[in-house]
């Protein structure tokens, strides 16, 4: 293609590079001037064009064509013979060593989570199982054990790599963590915090030391307390050598450890959404799980299906930009904003076992619907593909229903209540009753229906109203956002 533009074209070969450049990033506008150039030439850059050198512009014209066609898709050959070799080693791999191929294809994308789901579906069409994290067993990335593949700990949120190969080599030099207590003992000194300790347990680091999540997380700080003022204490030298001389191994273990209050163990559905919240992930399961014979009688395709159809090389086959479509999945995510004739949309995310999509959601929509579109509502929703500018598909929503309302599905448990809503009174300030953040909140709350006080406090006149709503995070949030955190009060309930 060089050669062409400069024998034909009268290009030089670093003009010649850079029109190759420039299709091959479908850069139209300079695509275009490209083409006169090359048929008609071009004095300021002293390209002398095709006609010029004895080429009917007919002919010119179809080459340039066939070129255009040709770069859109091509490699040298050195880089096509390299992507040959490579193919042909990773399939070797993935049909000789399953279970080490996929693990390591596992590690390579832990900062994409949409990725991990998806080789974690792969890994279970293969008939592999993900094991969860584990603190006895787990390393900083995915491991092959002999009964599938183990979690990698640096999956976890806010659990550094380092801190990761101090705890990997403390347990290889002295063996297993016992408990809790146990591993705050042992790992003081270390990068050790509260946050991480606390996202280890929920996502289910612990549960093979044979306590519960709930209970764990009940003591996990008065343990860490405790064990840092047994170090202080140590510092000090406030223990006597006769008091140590006089304890056995066994009296220490009994007298370190925290009693571990006897509450019954979070759902599993609570169980699931820490695990999401920790790794990005749902390890034990899927809030989608309780809704298969839902799904399969709705007869909705899988987000991922959508999704691999519109990326296939040569366009959808099965799919269509503009179709109407039914699917169903577990709303992961919203996100409001005010359209520019001054009405409320949302971003909501929703996300099925294979992958996830997002939606676009009008006043329309949102005035119907928007109570069902709550973070961890599982959903059937439907509405139109949304194809543009080379982004994933969207789906313009219409409607949307919950899948527990459908004959023979029983809703999930609900997640526990200190993460998912506030109990209290939430005080918001506004400039005055005209000013455009109140019909906004209004609409917000719609979202949100629930029996919390609401106060709005008008800062010119002083006056306030009153309204109801559930206090979600994403709807304080929302607010923060709108108002200026300033504005924004949360006053829980005192405990009982």
């Amino acid at each position: 293609m060089i050669q062409i533009f400069q024998q034909l074209g009268g290009y030089s070969l670093g003009q010649a590079d850079m029109v190759r450049r420039a299709i091959s990033k479908k850069k139209a506008t300079q695509i275009q001037k490209e083409k006169d150039a090359f048929i008609h030439g071009d004095k300021e850059r002293n390209i002398t064009g095709c006609v010029a050198n004895g080429i009917p512009e007919a002919t010119a014209e179809a080459i340039y064509q066939e070129i255009y066609d040709f770069a859109n898709y091509a490699f040298n050959k050195a880089h096509a013979v390299a992507y040959a070799v490579v193919a042909y080693q990773t399939a070797y791999f993935k049909c000789h060593y399953t279970r080490e191929y996929m693990a390591a294809l596992l590690t390579s994308v832990l900062d994409n989570s949409d990725k991990v789901a998806g080789y974690i579906n792969e890994c279970r069409d293969c008939g592999i199982a993900l094991l969860p994290p584990d603190i006895n067993t787990s390393r900083d990335r995915f491991t092959v054990e002999e009964g599938g593949i183990r979690f990698g700990l640096v999956a976890i949120k806010n659990i550094g790599r380092g801190f990761i190969l101090s705890v990997m080599r403390e347990r290889e030099e002295n063996g297993p963590f016992a408990s809790l207590y146990d591993f705050c003992s042992r790992m003081t000194g270390s990068d050790m915090n509260k946050r991480a300790v606390e996202n280890l347990i929920r996502a289910g680091a612990f549960d093979s030391t044979g306590a519960r999540r709930s209970q764990l997380l009940k003591v996990y700080e008065t343990v860490m307390d405790s064990v840092a003022e047994r170090q202080r204490q140590n510092l000090e030298g406030q223990l006597d050598f006769f008091s140590m001389a006089a304890e056995t191994q066994e009296n220490k273990a009994a007298d370190k450890e925290i009693p571990l209050p006897d509450i019954p163990e979070f759902t599993a559905h609570e169980r699931m959404l820490m695990e999401k919240e920790t790794t990005g992930l749902y390890l034990s399961g899927h809030p989608m799980d309780a809704y298969r014979d839902t799904v399969r009688r709705l007869r909705v395709p899988t987000i991922a299906s959508v999704l691999e159809d519109f990326s296939q090389e040569g366009g959808p086959t099965r799919f269509a930009d503009g179709q109407q479509l039914t699917l169903a999945g577990v709303v992961s995510s919203s996100k409001t904003k005010t359209t520019k004739n001054n009405s409320l949309m949302a971003y909501v995310t929703v996300e099925d076992e294979t992958a996830s999509i997002e939606l676009l959601c009008f006043s329309r929509c949102l005035d119907t619907c928007g109570a069902y579109l709550k973070e961890n509502q599982a959903v059937a929703v439907k509405g139109r593909l949304s194809v543009r500018d080379e982004k994933a598909p969207q789906l313009m929503c219409d409607s949307a229903y919950p899948l527990s309302t459908v004959e023979g599905t029983l809703p999930p448990q609900a997640p526990p209540p200190k993460r998912e809503a506030e109990k209290g009174t939430l005080y918001l300030k506004f400039p005055s009753l005209d000013d455009p953040a109140v019909r906004h909140m209004k609409l917000v709350f719609q979202m949100f229906p629930g029996r919390e006080p609401v106060r709005m406090v008008m800062d010119d006149t002083r006056k306030v109203y009153g309204t109801e709503a559930q206090l979600h995070p994403s709807l304080i949030r929302e607010a923060q956002e709108t108002l200026g955190e300033e504005n924004v009060v949360l006053r829980c309930q005192p405990p009982r």
